[in-house]
């Protein structure tokens, strides 16, 4: 079966991993105590991160055609990966004596090795004996895949031709986006100059309301100083109109003595 194939392969990639940490990194490892814990976990953080990614994936692929292998197959690959966390945290540590850190970080790398080795047995057993349903089903959509080549291919010619109105939707929409850009900013600038205009306007009514201010006080000073004026015309006219009016009665006066005087001679004649 191409996934039990498959699994084969992923297993042996991670075997070749794990030789190459034996080799460089576990075998060498008096020599490798006198690095750095800093030092050394630069150079195998990158390889131990690999190796728990092609775990994963076995361990996923492995689970998915047996099931029931999951209780063994879980357990182990926690073991792995709490092995290789210990390692990490050791190197990462603070340590007065770095080189004990490195020493003890090795130390868990070799058991983290020994336990990836089992995990892998445990899998590649597994995959020898999948589940006969799963296994049935996996053949079925494996036979399957070569009834449906005409039909994804036709699925390719239509995904392009979507990738082409997705491309040219893009396109269009980027020049909505500029057209949609350049009105905010024509906005903007609108905006800004009704802003500019409003704060004439403004002080241009703050000017007019302290003219019109000025104007009614300039117009009411007029009519004081008019009344004023009339007051005083008023004032002239009575005084005039009251001379007059004592002229008139001396002027009674004297005619009435006059007559009195004449009526006096013509009797007294």
């Amino acid at each position: 079966m191409d996934l039990s194939a498959s699994i084969s392969s992923s297993i042996a990639k991670c075997r070749e991993q794990v030789r190459n940490l034996l080799t460089e990194f576990i075998v060498p490892s008096r020599t490798l105590e006198k690095m750095g814990a800093k030092e050394l976990l630069e150079k195998t953080a990158p390889r131990v991160g690999e190796v728990v990614s092609h775990l994963k994936e076995i361990e996923s692929s492995v689970l998915l055609i047996k099931p029931e292998a999951a209780p063994t197959l879980l357990k182990s690959s926690a073991s792995v990966e709490r092995r290789f966390n210990s390692y990490l945290e050791l190197l990462r540590q603070d340590s007065i004596d770095p080189a004990e850190n490195t020493r003890l970080g090795l130390e868990q790398l070799r058991q983290a090795v020994a336990d990836v080795s089992e995990f892998l047995s445990y899998a590649e057993d597994a995959a020898r004996s999948p589940n006969e349903t799963i296994s049935y089903i996996l053949d079925i959509v494996e036979k399957s895949k070569v009834d449906l080549s005409a039909n994804i291919r036709e699925l390719e010619v239509e995904l392009q031709r979507i990738r082409q109105e997705s491309e040219y939707l893009k396109r269009r929409l980027e020049e909505t986006e500029y057209v949609v850009s350049t009105l905010r900013s024509e906005k903007a600038s609108l905006e800004n100059n009704l802003n500019q205009l409003s704060a004439q306007l403004q002080a241009v009514e703050e000017e007019a309301k302290k003219w019109k201010q000025e104007a009614l006080s300039n117009s009411i000073k007029n009519v004081e100083e008019l009344f004023a004026q009339l007051r005083s015309q008023v004032e002239s006219l009575r005084s005039e109109n009251e001379r007059l009016r004592l002229m008139v009665r001396l002027e009674r006066a004297r005619y009435f003595t006059i007559n009195q005087q004449k009526l006096k001679e013509q009797t007294g004649s």
